[in-house]
């Protein structure tokens, strides 16, 4: 946050609030949300936001159920759920399938793969997942709008790449994903000057759920 009051905001930045304040149970969901609240504030008071985007998602649905079948997407690359490879001891690891703990994944996957019910396919990586929350604040946001164009966590990369990196991706997914862009007018930063009402956190009680 003081990046954003001093202006020295890099061209991307990734926040994570950690657990501590991440909004799960047990922990008090207002002490996460006064954090969000605060992280944006900082933006919107500070000297880069004229030029600002911030986008504002989670990693998962909040236990929410939701009756709309994920629909498919091409897979980032070739390797199929439970054949990890990663950089825990290169060159080797780097293989599908020699990953650290790989066997580990390999099995659970097997496993959920053989609870599916009859007809069902097993999970893979060609697919999106549940919705999640996403909100789009910036001076460019379109005022009162709804995007109705499917995206994704790799669609935030994919505009990165696009405005940052000539189209450069990483994968096949983002390379394929949606850059968000019908959500904003770069032109007319339609809501520069939008009006706020300040966030009210009210004190973390005792008698509620979660506080200790």
């Amino acid at each position: 946050m003081s990046q954003a009051a001093s202006g020295t905001l890099p061209s991307v930045a990734f926040i994570d609030l950690g657990f501590g304040n991440s909004e799960h149970p047990p922990t008090d969901i207002r002490a996460g949300e006064a954090e969000v609240a605060n992280v944006i504030g900082a933006v919107r008071n500070g000297p880069s936001w004229p030029s600002s985007l911030i986008i504002w998602t989670y990693d998962e649905h909040g236990g929410s159920y939701d009756h709309v079948t994920p629909p498919t997407m091409v897979a980032p690359d070739a390797i199929p759920p439970g054949l990890c490879a990663d950089r825990s001891n290169p060159l080797g690891s780097e293989t599908p399938g020699n990953g650290a703990q790989c066997n580990d994944s390999a099995a659970e996957a097997k496993a959920l793969c053989a609870l599916a019910s009859t007809g069902e396919a097993c999970a893979g990586f060609n697919q999106y997942g549940i919705r999640v929350p996403f909100v789009a604040i910036s001076p460019f946001s379109k005022a009162g709008y709804v995007s109705y164009t499917i995206g994704d966590h790799t669609s935030i990369l994919a505009l990165i790449e696009k405005r940052f990196f000539a189209n450069q991706h990483l994968t096949e997914r983002d390379a394929q994903a949606n850059t968000l862009e019908d959500m904003f007018d770069f032109n007319n930063s339609p809501s520069l000057n939008a009006n706020v009402a300040p966030s009210l956190a009210p004190p973390p009680s005792s008698s509620d759920p979660g506080c200790s």
